[in-house]
């Protein structure tokens, strides 16, 4: 019985992951032949290594942020506007991408840049 109890959740929460994934892969296997792109194996290493610095930063900002954009919100009687405009000085770029590497894209810490 303790294993049926353990093996449900554990189930359950794959089978939702991999439904997203496949919704996923279905997307992307519709790309127009103008959406190709050349691999550029630098730019994934790259991303990959601004990580390593940036989210040991980032994710705790965004945390703190998202608790005091609730923290408004609840002292403000449930004003989401107030809290969705605390939270946006947090909410911006949350990883860095190849993508953004390769069409050098803007870097948004928060959404008033």
């Amino acid at each position: 019985m303790r294993v049926i109890r353990r093996l449900l959740p554990a189930l359950l929460i794959v089978s939702l992951l991999s439904g997203g994934a496949q919704a996923w892969d279905e997307g992307a296997n519709a790309l127009s032949p103008s959406d190709v792109r050349t691999p550029q194996p630098r730019a994934a290493i790259t991303a990959a290594l601004m990580n390593v610095l940036f989210l040991p930063v980032r994710i705790p900002v965004t945390v703190i942020g998202a608790h005091v954009a609730g923290l408004t919100g609840f002292l403000t009687g449930g004003n989401r506007h107030a809290a969705d405009d605390v939270f946006g000085l947090v909410d911006g770029t949350q990883v860095v991408t190849p993508r953004m590497l390769e069409e050098r894209r803007g870097f948004r810490f928060s959404s008033y840049d």
